[in-house]
Order: C-alpha cells, then structure tokens, then sequence
C-alpha cells in the first residue's frame, strides 16, 4: 500500500512538471540595451512634415510568465525607458518620449525546451518633449505597440531575450502661435537584454 502510495505521488510529480511550460513561467526582472528609431509627424493647414531620429537607451522589465499548457505561456510584462526616446530632430534640436513606460502581454511557444518565441501587445504610455525654438512644450502620449520576440535559456535562472517592436502613439493638437498643429509619434524599438527568474 505504501509503495502504491509512494508510485503515484511520483508519477503526480512528473505529470506537474510536464504540465509547466520550460523554465519561462514565475517572478521575473531584466534589463535591456535598446536600439530606437523614431518619427514625428507634423500636420499643419492640410500638410505633413516629417522629422526622424535615433537614439540608444536602457530599459528595465518586471513580469510574470503564466503557464497555459506544456508548451505555451503568457508573459505578462511592465517595462520603463530609463532613457529617452528620440522621435525627430530638426536643426540639432530635438523631439523626445521622455518616462515612456509599458504594460504588455506575450503569448509564447515553446520551440523546445530551452527557446521560446513570442509575440507582444502593449500599451504605451510617456511625455512628448518638444525643445525646438518656437514650439517648446511637453505631452502626455499614449499608445499602443506590437512585437515579437525570442527569449532563450542560458541556465536555470538566466535568459538571453532579443525583441522588435512598433510603437503608435495617439495623435494630438497643440497651438502653435496662431496655427493649430497636429502631432503623431511612432517608434520602432528593437532590444537585447537579460531576463532573471525567481
């Protein structure tokens, strides 16, 4: 009776931890070198004016990845831009996202049992930040961003994760001396970083 027992709190065991999707699910934080290539729109009396820019920045993760079988999970995510956004330049003057900051949600698939592949949607949320002469001002903005990306396991507790993502922001009207301008900022956001689990 007691091997009986003893047998089938084993198998229980084994089943539970087939049923877990990989090492990808629990408490997790990162950090991440980010590549970001930004525009502004500007739209004023029926005509657009386009400004891009790039920039390098550092972003920081907090999440937690829910198992849904052996071989999906759902990575629920808050990431913040710990450094600004560029979305234009013109004549050594720019435009920003300053604090932009992120809520998502990533459902993954197991390629196998060291690699998973996911896709991402996110709202986005941050500061518009004009310094150009003339129009100097700041903006709420939000949005929302989508993506896909790869996260593979280096150990038990590390992962290497590498991601793209667009970003579209509302657009917004701000008066320029006497002419009202439309506004409307995009990023695209590629990103290699470290993932840690608890």
């Amino acid at each position: 009776m007691k091997l009986a027992l003893k047998s089938s709190l084993l198998a229980l065991v084994c089943v539970s931890g087939a049923a877990m999707a990989g090492n990808f699910s629990g408490p997790e934080a990162g950090a991440s070198v980010t590549m970001n290539g930004g525009a502004t729109t500007f739209t004023a009396a029926n005509k657009d004016t386009t400004f891009g820019g790039s920039s390098l920045g550092f972003r920081l993760h907090g999440g937690y990845g829910f198992d849904i079988d052996k071989d999906t999970v759902v990575l629920a995510g808050f990431d913040y831009n710990a450094t600004d956004l560029s979305v234009g330049k013109s004549d050594g003057q720019s435009l920003t996202i300053k604090n932009a900051w992120s809520l998502s949600a990533a459902p993954g698939m197991l390629l196998n049992d060291k690699t998973l592949a996911y896709v991402k949607l996110s709202y986005e949320a941050g500061k518009f930040n004009s310094s150009v002469t003339g129009s100097k001002f700041d903006q709420s903005v939000s949005g929302f961003g989508y993506g896909v990306g790869l996260r593979t396991e280096i150990n038990k507790t590390t992962f290497l994760e590498t991601e793209i993502k667009q970003v579209n922001y509302s657009k917004f009207t701000k008066k320029i001396g006497s002419t009202s301008v439309d506004f409307t900022n995009s990023a695209t956001v590629g990103s290699v970083g470290v993932v840690f689990k608890f």
